[in-house]
């Protein structure tokens, strides 16, 4: 609708293909001449190459990285690399106030061999800011 395309890619939510914790959805948006992809409660440690093939190149990917139900920090990072988006915004981690035990980002940005940043209260892109090699990781404030 009006230029924003979304599709759902059916995953799981554990590596047991469902049986522990069900199913997830990955959700890639296409707008304004930009793919963003949300993970969602993605508990597979790695992608299928269907999943990465249906996924496709990504500018922004949203990627839980806290463990517990998700993905952990190592598996996180695996994924970063399987889909090689143009920046990782980590989601689903320790917060204060969460009684869900979860890893905190560091372990996340630790395993990408970054150092902490300070997050940022929001994050406004074009396509032209999109250039590098390098996948970028942007912490967001919660």
């Amino acid at each position: 609708m009006k230029g924003v395309f979304v599709k759902g890619i059916p995953s799981f939510h554990d590596n047991s293909k469902g049986k522990e914790r069900g199913r997830n959805t990955i959700y890639v948006v296409d707008a304004e001449d930009m793919r963003l992809c949300h993970l969602g409660d993605l508990g597979q440690s790695e992608l299928t190459s269907e999943q990465v093939d249906q996924i496709g190149e990504v500018d922004i990917l949203f990627v839980p990285v806290g463990g517990t139900y998700t993905i952990d920090a190592k598996e996180a990072s695996h994924i970063v690399s399987q889909i090689e988006p143009k920046i990782a915004v980590p989601m689903h981690y320790a917060l204060p106030n969460v009684k869900v035990k979860l890893a905190g980002v560091g372990q996340f940005l630790k395993t990408m061999g970054l150092k902490a940043e300070e997050p940022l209260p929001k994050l406004s892109l074009k396509q032209k800011d999109l250039d590098g090699e390098e996948t970028k990781v942007i912490v967001l404030q919660p």
